[in-house]
């Protein structure tokens, strides 16, 4: 799974990087982020007319069809789509059909356990830029009320240099598949859905990052060598 990610990139750097066409201004609510946590309003980018746009989102998707009763209570995790039942899973397959995104990242975190109670947590970056993980999003209106875009991050299996640390893993896609993941059909973007093939850096960081309250580029400094 992804439980945290990192976002550390400016507005200049991803209008070029990801060759935005909107808007024009940045978002008031874009800002990097060291310790992006489930529900946080993070940038996600999809389709516009021709061309790219990008529009915030909270991350943990909220499907088109909840009740408006539901909205508070959420009674299962959507932060993450698996690759094996995103095309099955209500909540996702309309999605992935019709509202695939890309969301742009500068890692993800995942602990690896040490013990029976103990954990150590590590930061994930592929060689390569740019990147971003797979994504689906939705947009909820409810009853009239304000609209809810939100999204989530596609998982599949763990490439064979973080299998290691955990069994699953974001997908990464590279510039060359951002417009076959998010104008492709899904047959297309099926295939798209599988481990990283390119190298992955990865480094152990302290546990200050546990804590979802701390959010500081310290988070993600080396503590070990691997």
């Amino acid at each position: 799974m992804c439980g945290r990610y990192t976002y550390k990139l400016t507005w200049q750097e991803i209008v070029t990087l990801y060759r935005l066409t909107l808007p024009e201004e940045p978002p008031e609510r874009l800002k990097p982020s060291y310790n992006v946590c489930p529900t946080d309003v993070m940038p996600i980018i999809r389709p516009a007319g021709n061309g790219r746009e990008l529009v915030m989102a909270g991350w943990g998707l909220v499907p088109y069809w909840l009740k408006p009763e539901q909205l508070t209570q959420r009674p299962y995790a959507t932060i993450n789509a698996r690759s094996d039942r995103i095309q099955t899973a209500p909540t996702y397959r309309e999605p992935f059909k019709k509202r695939r995104c890309i969301v742009p990242t500068s890692g993800w975190y995942e602990w690896q356990k040490t013990g029976a109670k103990t954990k150590k947590p590590f930061h994930f970056q592929p060689k390569v830029a740019p990147f971003a993980f797979a994504g689906v999003y939705d947009v909820w209106k409810g009853d009239g009320g304000m609209a809810i875009t939100s999204f989530a991050i596609v998982t599949t299996d763990a490439a064979p240099s973080t299998r290691q640390y955990r069994n699953r893993m974001p997908v990464v896609l590279e510039e060359s598949q951002f417009d076959d993941w998010i104008r492709g059909p899904p047959e297309l973007a099926a295939e798209m859905m599988k481990p990283y093939g390119g190298a992955i850096e990865a480094w152990e960081v302290g546990g200050e990052v546990g804590n979802v309250k701390n959010n500081r580029p310290e988070l993600m400094e080396r503590v070990g060598l691997l």
